[in-house]
């Protein structure tokens, strides 16, 4: 039995329709908050425990004779406290039940980065939460992720209106990215793969690392369009969240992130291409020797968002 949470979600979505398309439909399980938004094919072809993966009567009923577990902490900017707090009150209650039921392994998405050496805010929380699952001695497969290229879909309408597109990241700093795609696509492949049980780290990017300025320019030539990249300071981009009514905590730790960013987190943790993880079946990774690249993710994705808006 695999489990998978959020699969309403960007990425626990594509997870959960690669797993129907490889394995026996029965054999996967779903926890949700609102099973209604599940799309109807799927909601008939998985079994459904309705509720929040944080709650362990919750967990109690989804991990019960579970084998896998698909894990993602959703983020909640009205979350009290700091973004450590939100992940690990996610992993603690997790730990607890994938100890009682015997869970073998967790497939959970985290950040690039490792091995840094700074608060890095929400990235260190996902940090703490790689750290309270291996700490609990299950098998574990954290998918190290960089910055998500779905990101940009914020900007779609100023990306069409105005030529522009703005973040707090620097301009000429080189930025590792990943398409939502790959993340899922190694998800199910680790997830059907039984023959693993210990602990790593699985990085997974695009091939090339860009700055945002380099990136402006290739939104130009794929929309055909002049489109330029504007920094922000951090602290008007702090400043911004807060505005928007964002809980203090997560902002701050929205903003350590960035910082963090800047000041090159994700260099220190070799970007693997996940088509090179030698505990992987062939038979598992048909598309991970081809990660996708960002001209690529325009083309396909953020070229018909554009144009659609």
């Amino acid at each position: 039995m695999i489990v998978v949470t959020t699969p309403t979600g960007q990425i626990g979505r594509q997870v959960v329709e690669l797993l129907l398309a490889a394995t026996d439909q029965a054999s996967i399980r779903v926890v949700t908050r609102d099973p209604a938004a599940l799309d109807p094919q799927v909601r008939a072809a998985v079994q459904v425990v309705a509720g929040s993966h944080r709650d362990p009567a919750v967990l109690d009923r989804a991990f019960d004779g579970a084998d896998s577990v698909f894990w993602l902490v959703p983020p909640d900017p009205h979350a009290p406290g700091t973004a450590t707090d939100h992940y690990l009150g996610f992993a603690a209650p997790a730990c607890e039940a994938l100890a009682k039921h015997r869970v073998r392994r967790v497939v959970a998405v985290t950040s690039l980065g490792h091995g840094y050496p700074h608060d890095a805010g929400t990235l260190s929380a996902a940090f703490a939460m790689d750290a309270a699952f291996q700490h609990s001695g299950v098998g574990y497969r954290g998918l190290a992720a960089p910055f998500f290229l779905e990101n940009l879909f914020n900007q779609t309408a100023s990306i069409r209106d105005n030529g522009e597109f703005a973040m707090a990241l620097a301009a000429d700093r080189p930025l590792a990215a990943v398409a939502s795609a790959d993340i899922a696509t190694l998800a199910a492949s680790v997830l059907l793969d039984p023959a693993w049980s210990d602990q790593a780290m699985l990085p997974v990017t695009c091939p090339e690392d860009l700055t945002p300025d380099r990136m402006a320019a290739i939104m130009s030539e794929v929309l055909d369009r002049p489109v330029r990249y504007r920094q922000n300071t951090v602290e008007d981009f702090h400043k911004m969240l807060l505005g928007f009514g964002v809980a203090a905590g997560w902002a701050q730790g929205v903003a350590d992130m960035v910082r963090a960013q800047n000041d090159g987190i994700y260099d220190a943790e070799p970007h693997l291409s996940p088509a090179h993880t030698p505990h992987l079946s062939p038979a598992h990774v048909p598309h991970l020797s081809q990660p996708t690249d960002f001209r690529a993710w325009c083309e396909q994705q953020l070229k018909p968002t554009v144009d659609a808006a």
